[in-house]
């Protein structure tokens, strides 16, 4: 048996075909990443996860599925409204 710190949690990962980055490990790519839309957090889908994500219409995008990114609020349009002071932050 592998000790912990070697063992790959990434072999029940899912394929992405249009992914937004990668987990590299030891130089070997062995996780895609997707992105969300409305607060910029990669995340790995993992098949059968079960995991709840979402999906935005008017941006086209995943959504990591966090409460706080249900409302259509892009990322881009969100660092405006903070270097404005409009909001607190993320």
């Amino acid at each position: 048996m592998r000790p912990f710190f070697m063992r790959n949690n990434f072999g029940d990962t899912k394929y992405e075909r249009k992914s937004n980055g990668s987990f590299i490990v030891d130089g070997i790519e062995v996780a895609h990443t997707l992105q969300c839309c409305h607060c910029g957090k990669h995340f790995v889908s993992f098949k059968g996860s079960g995991m709840i994500r979402g999906f935005c219409m008017k941006c086209m995008k995943t959504t990591c599925g966090s409460i706080k990114c249900d409302n259509c609020l892009p990322f881009e349009r969100r660092l405006d409204l903070y270097e404005k002071g409009l909001i607190n932050g993320f």
